[in-house]
């Protein structure tokens, strides 16, 4: 489902053929714009710039990238020559917003083929012209000009760090920003399958065993509660690459994803969590048939899961899914949990079980 808000460009709006949760019509100011989509999952924000008071300030737009994921926006701009400028387009980029257009064709074309920073890259020179170019592809900005893919390097994930480099994440598509350490996202696909805890969890257990481990939550704050200075939230794109770029300790990230846009791409692996209980399972296929059918050659993890070893082929024929591990209900405050050791050996940690402190 996506949202979308419209002013001006109501005439472009009204011709999308896109599934819309919730549309916004006339101007606010930001703040109060944002507010009637707080608690809202969505999949794409489509924003008419002119549905924002005050949308040629450059301050307005960082404060809304501030406030919202760029990658999941998609601004319709109009024929104001300010926001047409060289200097506003160098605005948008810099602030993270890499997909904006002018017209209906770019829009639809900017949804299925988002552009990255690689695409927009050539607006910051300062010889462009004043005006969004348009093209063959409806009015997006190059958006097959080629990405800069540069050799992907497998890091060690013993610990030891390796030479730091910027690089394309295994996911595709984002930076790495640096190559010395395993990326790891975890991402909830039934309903409170525990990847904050999870997460908590691998740090502190990393830690514990000398290998450096920050965690990452994307969109929300619940991580916040630990209160342990390795674990962070950010809300966007500019976000997480500001903290990753701190991290240069780091020899694991864990990101729990939390749906949150193009965080994935930033990861070596994203493994898929599951609470294979009959409910949570019911649930997650009412609201989308092909939840299964689609995590087909996912990395799967049965999380608090009542599923013993002697069933678990009986579930992976069943679901036709592999299951990576098999984790049963755990107790949080345990610092140095057998099955969270044998779950990050599987991932290639090099940990070695404490009996003293089971």
């Amino acid at each position: 489902m996506n949202v979308v808000t419209s002013n001006e460009n109501k005439a472009i709006i009204d011709r999308l053929e896109i599934d819309i949760i919730k549309r916004i019509d006339g101007q606010y100011d930001l703040n109060e714009l944002l507010s009637k989509f707080v608690n809202l999952y969505f999949n794409k924000m489509i924003i008419d710039i002119t549905s924002i008071k005050d949308y040629e300030n450059p301050q307005v737009i960082a404060q809304l990238a501030q406030s919202v994921d760029p990658s999941r926006v998609i601004l319709l701009l109009n024929n104001n020559p300010v926001v047409n400028s060289n200097e506003y387009l160098a605005n948008l980029i810099n602030n993270g917003f890499y997909n904006f257009t002018r017209n209906f064709e770019g829009i639809n074309f900017l949804y299925n083929n988002p552009n990255t920073f690689e695409n927009v890259q050539h607006l910051l020179n300062n010889n462009v012209s004043q005006e969004v170019p348009s093209n063959n592809n409806g009015g997006a900005i190059n958006p097959t000009q080629p990405m800069n893919n540069v050799n992907n390097v497998q890091p060690e994930f013993n610990g030891q760090p390796q030479t730091q480099t910027e690089e394309m994440g295994s996911q595709g598509g984002a930076p790495r920003i640096f190559s010395n350490r395993m990326i790891i996202g975890l991402q909830n696909v039934t309903q409170h399958a525990g990847s904050s805890t999870l997460v908590r969890m691998m740090v502190r257990q990393l830690n514990s065993h000398g290998i450096k481990a920050y965690g990452i939550e994307m969109f929300k704050q619940d991580l916040m509660y630990y209160r342990d200075p390795n674990l962070v939230a950010c809300m966007n794109r500019n976000d997480i690459e500001r903290e990753l770029r701190k991290m240069e300790d780091a020899n694991a990230v864990i990101f729990d994803l939390n749906d949150f846009g193009e965080a994935d791409k930033y990861c070596d692996k994203v493994l898929y969590l599951i609470e294979p209980s009959f409910i949570r399972l019911t649930k997650a296929l009412k609201k989308n048939a092909n939840t299964l059918v689609e995590l087909k050659d996912a990395n799967v993890v049965l999380n608090m899961s009542f599923v013993n070893n002697q069933e678990l082929p009986d579930f992976e024929y069943e679901t036709k899914l592999t299951v990576f591990d098999n984790i049963p209900p755990l107790n949080d405050r345990n610092e140095n949990s057998i099955e969270i050791n044998n779950f990050l050996r599987k991932l290639g940690y090099n940990i070695v079980d404490n009996i003293n402190n089971q």
